[in-house]
């Protein structure tokens, strides 16, 4: 067997927990302390083969060399906006592929990102189906490994030598519907002993998956959440998030308030304004009343372009409401006492906005 096909059937070193890597020395006769050498020379070092690692004895180098590769993807692409936002493709080593995207937000007078936030992916495709999201197009294909999440982190920084500051679960994939990898992911990425990123940097955006809701509240991981939201009401939530009918805005709003009241952090709420759909002053009044029974934020999110898909049905039928009519949404939002922002787009340009993640063409000629 030559060594292309070993590491194939290797796993990946990206995949162990700290919890694992506890186990595997333990195993080999060492102490704990070992995982935390381990732990510090992946993910804060930054080493990408054993023989890089300066501070562990040759038995536990041996059994990782052996057990283990170092492979997450196969290539990196990447695609950059006139805004400055950055859309990689990553080739999985099963031949799939995902995108994120890297978004700098800048100060008025400065060219230096003041805040720069990775939007990842946490599954190839998607089976919620939204009907204004361009990932559903595709169907769901498989979750991803810890790994392949934790992976596009490390690779945005070494691709684009820098610090990635705030991280989003909002790229291809319902997080919470791949709850084991994701949870377990976070746990890599907000580890102390590593220094990647504080649990109050990371946001995990869900569609309404109630169960998981509730479970991901008593993990305390000290994360904020965010509900996709887009409608006050079930009948419109049902056409735009099937999801929704088995997870209605009764159960929803239940588990939001449990999040809270575990977490004690501010909710987000997403909502792209459908031209008479959901943008009425009924609906802002609604919005409001709901933002309003926790301490959270409205996120208003312009409707991107999801043509390149070539939609069908209802999904067809959406009209995103124009910039008078957002400016009036927002304006009645804050009659009614509830916080909104109106959410910048980043990357529309090259297929990179808030729903348009799709492996399109475009990507995959990259």
């Amino acid at each position: 067997m030559n060594l292309e096909n070993i590491n194939i059937i290797k796993k990946s070193i990206y995949d162990l927990t700290f919890e694992d890597w506890i186990k595997f020395v333990e195993k080999l006769g060492e102490k704990k302390f070992r995982a935390e050498q381990i732990f510090i020379e992946l993910y804060k070092n930054r080493r990408k083969s054993v023989d890089e690692f300066k501070t562990l004895p040759p038995i536990i180098k041996t059994a990782i060399n052996e057990s283990f590769n170092f492979e997450i993807f196969t290539s990196t692409k990447k695609q950059v906006s006139v805004d400055g936002s950055v859309k990689f493709l990553f080739k999985l080593i099963d031949g799939k592929a995902i995108e994120s995207v890297y978004m700098p937000w800048l100060d008025d007078d400065s060219s230096t990102p003041v805040r720069e936030t990775l939007c990842i992916s946490s599954q190839v495709g998607c089976a919620v189906d939204c009907s204004f999201c361009a990932t559903g197009k595709l169907g769901f294909m498989r979750n991803l490994t810890i790994s392949e999440i934790v992976g596009q982190v490390l690779e945005v920084e070494k691709e684009l030598n820098t610090k990635i500051t705030n991280i989003v679960f909002m790229g291809m994939g319902e997080p919470l519907l791949n709850y084991k990898n994701v949870v377990e992911s976070i746990r890599i990425l907000t580890n102390d002993k590593i220094d990647i990123i504080r649990p109050k940097r990371i946001t995990v955006s869900t569609s309404g998956v109630v169960p998981k809701m509730f479970k991901l509240a008593d993990e305390n991981l000290g994360v904020k959440l965010a509900l996709s939201l887009h409608s006050t009401t079930n009948g419109v939530r049902d056409k735009i998030i099937p999801i929704n009918k088995s997870n209605n805005l009764n159960k929803i709003m239940e588990a939001i308030e449990y999040y809270f009241h575990k977490s004690k952090l501010p909710i987000t709420y997403e909502y792209i304004p459908f031209a008479g759909l959901n943008d009425t002053e009924i609906d802002a009044k609604r919005l409001a009343k709901i933002s309003k029974r926790l301490p959270s934020r409205i996120n208003l999110i312009p409707y991107n372009d999801i043509s390149f898909t070539n939609p069908v049905g209802y999904s067809a039928e959406l009209k995103p409401t124009d910039k008078d009519g957002i400016t009036e949404f927002v304006k009645n939002i804050r009659k009614y006492g509830g916080t909104v922002t109106v959410r910048d787009t980043f990357g529309s340009d090259i297929d990179a906005a808030c729903g348009q993640l799709a492996l399109s063409e475009k990507s995959n000629n990259l």
